[in-house]
């Protein structure tokens, strides 16, 4: 249901932690004609849409909007956006005031604080061949650092999008493992502190619109190498901390044991 009560057609959402606040925000995406809505997440329950204030209210609402998904593509700490889109039917196509079957994907980066811009174009998400998209899922599929992203197709095979940004920015993956808690270590969180700022992320077993995404946690540290405290709130209650961890490594942490780097990140910039 939307500000003034209207009703609103759901089709997928996700949740993240888009402003550093240590609280879940929520995105909500919507059928044609309808915005899809950022909400914010205020203490001690409830929520704010900041739909407008984010700056994502401006985006073109001609469009179907699927799966979509928060990650710092860029490295830089901050949660960017994207969102897949398509028609439900060919039969509107042309169709004045309806929406396409095939449309294009849309990338938001978040310019800090929580405002996002648009560089869907700019990014070559949609250089290809025009798709009607479903379902995404978000994960570094070859161990670069950075974050990639898979789309599901209406009647086609899948998408793979390899993320090749350059730049100087760190970052870092962690694999849990739980034995106390379930062995993939759903449901635990993870807070990352630099010197610039704490950022915390969920492991979870699902995401958005038909996707899982990859269970390890990655966090983009920008200009930051090490990474000052970690502080891990496993399911089954336990609370682990780790302290003076060095970024551009994938770490394995099993429950209450001290995290172990299993492989190097290639240098920022030097891909």
């Amino acid at each position: 249901m939307g500000e003034h009560g209207e009703i609103f057609g759901n089709m997928a959402a996700d949740f993240a932690d888009v402003g550093h606040n240590g609280r879940l925000d929520l995105l909500v995406t919507r059928s044609v004609r309808q915005p899809f809505s950022l909400y914010r997440n205020q203490t001690p329950i409830g929520f704010a849409d900041a739909t407008w204030d984010s700056r994502l209210g401006h985006a073109p609402q001609l469009l179907v909007r699927w799966g979509n998904g928060f990650a710092d593509f860029d490295n830089d700490g901050w949660l960017d956006l994207a969102i897949a889109n398509g028609g439900f039917t060919t039969l509107l196509d042309g169709v004045p005031g309806e929406a396409p079957f095939l449309e294009p994907l849309q990338l938001f980066r978040n310019t800090g604080g929580g405002a996002f811009t648009e560089v869907s174009d700019s990014s070559g998400l949609n250089t290809g061949p025009a798709q009607s998209r479903r379902g995404t899922a978000f994960g570094d599929v070859n161990n670069d650092g950075n974050v990639d992203m898979v789309v599901y197709n209406e009647g086609g095979p899948p998408s793979l999008f390899l993320n090749r940004t350059h730049n100087g920015n760190h970052r870092v993956l962690f694999r849990l493992t739980g034995t106390q808690s379930n062995k993939l270590a759903i449901g635990a969180s993870v807070t990352v502190t630099t010197g610039k700022f704490t950022q915390m992320a969920e492991v979870r077993g699902g995401a958005s619109y038909l996707s899982s995404n990859d269970l390890r946690l990655h966090f983009g540290l920008g200009a930051e190498t090490k990474i000052d405290r970690v502080l891990i709130q496993w399911p089954s209650g336990l609370r682990q901390e780790l302290k003076n961890l060095h970024g551009d490594a994938i770490y394995s942490i099993v429950e209450g044991q001290q995290a172990r780097e299993i492989a190097k990140l290639p240098p920022p910039g030097g891909r």
